[in-house]
């Protein structure tokens, strides 16, 4: 019985002292470490998400001749629908550089797609995270808007060597700017992640919802972004504005419940949006002689 309490006695002192170092140790050491640890599970993220492919790739292989022909066939179609799409939307794109030109209209923020896989997902009642297969080696940097088409997932908040972490628009540390789809204002309402129940599906809350916003009638109202602040392209989908928008304790706003563009939990592939030029907040936030533009390119 002695040896026992001496025994906890001396894992209590262990537990105390390490907890007591860690404390003392300066961030640059635990960032170090936490660096260290996310890139010694990396290869076995990339083995994950590269098994999971693999898997996916047999399961095509057993289809017949005849699914495999009929599924070239569709995508063919597709393809040539949209290739015309990209025509037309070239000659959008010239008109509108030409009309930007004729205002002196300031030009927006330009980005580089990079394209990314899905090694992982933490969707617990808190936290709505992914972790994709880029990285700091393919320019990701943090803070980058992540998409999927024209709908967000989620922003960059953390980034390593080879691999990235990206808080999804239903994660409590996620917030963006946005319009509703039926005011004819244009009336600026607040998104926030918010944290939800263990079994229950993953929403946002969209406050500051002006008090005489009526939605679409008998239509869902789309949730865009604004291009406020120079992180999501302007036009991009949040999400829908789900019925039953309440009214706030202090009776001069409404806030309701949003549901994500795209289903997060099956994602398997999302592009990144990295600037071209450093943003005014990586500006502020990068050391004097560390903020050239030559180096965000």
């Amino acid at each position: 019985m002695d040896n026992n309490r001496q025994g906890a006695k001396a894992s209590y002192v262990a537990l105390v002292f390490f907890t007591g170092l860690w404390l003392i140790l300066p961030s640059a050491v635990r960032r170090f470490n936490r660096e260290a640890f996310a890139e010694f599970q990396a290869p076995a993220l990339h083995l994950v998400g590269k098994g999971r492919d693999l898997a996916r790739y047999w399961e095509l292989q057993s289809r017949s001749p005849e699914e495999l022909v009929a599924a070239a066939r569709d995508l063919a179609r597709i393809n040539a629908a949209l290739e015309l799409k990209i025509h037309s939307l070239d000659d959008a794109r010239k008109e509108n550089t030409r009309l930007r030109e004729m205002l002196r209209y300031p030009q927006s923020t330009e980005f580089v797609t990079v394209v990314a896989r899905v090694s992982v997902r933490e969707t617990s009642s808190w936290w709505q995270r992914i972790i994709i297969r880029k990285g700091r080696s393919d320019g990701v940097r943090p803070g980058c808007p992540v998409v999927f088409g024209d709908r967000v997932i989620g922003r960059v908040s953390v980034v390593h060597l080879t691999t990235s972490e990206v808080d999804l628009v239903t994660s409590p540390g996620f917030r963006c700017t946005a319009f509703l789809e039926g005011d004819d204002q244009s009336r600026i309402v607040h998104v926030s992640g918010r944290a939800g129940l263990a079994l229950s599906a993953p929403r946002a809350m969209v406050s500051i919802i002006p008090l005489d916003y009526n939605p679409p009638a008998g239509q869902i109202a789309k949730v865009m972004t604004t291009g406020l602040g120079g992180v999501f392209p302007s036009g991009l989908t949040l999400g829908t504005l789900e019925a039953g928008v309440q009214t706030t304790s202090e009776k001069h706003m409404q806030t309701g419940a949003l549901t994500p563009a795209k289903e997060l939990s099956f994602i398997q592939e999302v592009s990144v949006l990295i600037p071209k030029y450093p943003t005014a907040g990586e500006i502020l936030l990068t050391p004097a002689d560390a903020g050239k533009p030559e180096e965000f390119r």
